[in-house]
């Protein structure tokens, strides 16, 4: 292992940390990666001094698991990770796409990971407003929280921290109703760095 850690993210427009509003404002993005590369580099130097670590954001707004997998050799592959966080498949539902056809995608992004010897991490779709959307958005996470636990891989279930009493997508989380605010990043924050500071020091 070289003196850098390196963990790269491939996903959506959730990934990238699109914002739009509130309001009458303009989009903006979050910089939670940004945050996230803080507040792991601290850690990681007091675990080993020598050792750096880095976030390389991957998210491109409107990407679907299809073009996750078609662009993973040359916007993943060249980093030479030692982790990869695959978040995406919103916009695959979105498009009439099934569970089914997404998950298997998920499948063979997880699969690449491993190929290129780094390991996967998959964050679940995060939900919406739309109470008759999240079934199936849970239909997927359903089908890929299975499979992550049969076959040992890093799970973080952000769906459940951003659901309302209701069981959609918490008002205070979200402009939109599908991408998240300031606060429904600080809320699935904490549970990105514990699984990736997990990572990291089985890796020391």
């Amino acid at each position: 292992m070289s003196n850098w850690i390196v963990a790269v993210f491939l996903g959506d427009s959730l990934t990238a940390g699109f914002q739009q509003g509130p309001g009458y404002m303009p989009p903006r993005y979050y910089p939670f990666t940004n945050l996230l590369e803080s507040s792991i580099r601290i850690r990681v130097t007091n675990f080993k001094e020598d050792q750096d670590f880095v976030i390389v954001n991957q998210g491109i707004d409107g990407d679907s698991t299809d073009g996750m997998l078609e662009r993973f050799s040359r916007c993943v592959e060249p980093e030479n990770p030692e982790i990869v966080i695959l978040w995406g498949g919103i916009n695959d539902l979105s498009s009439r796409k099934s569970p089914e056809e997404v998950f298997a995608n998920i499948v063979k992004l997880v699969k690449r990971t491993i190929s290129i010897e780094a390991i996967p991490i998959v964050i679940n779709v995060a939900p919406v407003t739309g109470s008759n959307f999240n079934e199936t958005i849970k239909k997927l996470n359903l089908l890929t929280q299975d499979y992550c636990k049969k076959n040992r891989v890093e799970y973080i279930d952000v769906f459940s921290e951003l659901l309302d009493s209701e069981g959609k997508l918490a008002d205070e989380y979200s402009n939109d109703g599908i991408h998240l605010s300031d606060s429904g990043y600080r809320k699935i924050i904490q549970s990105i760095y514990r699984s990736i500071i997990k990572m990291v020091k089985e890796m020391l």
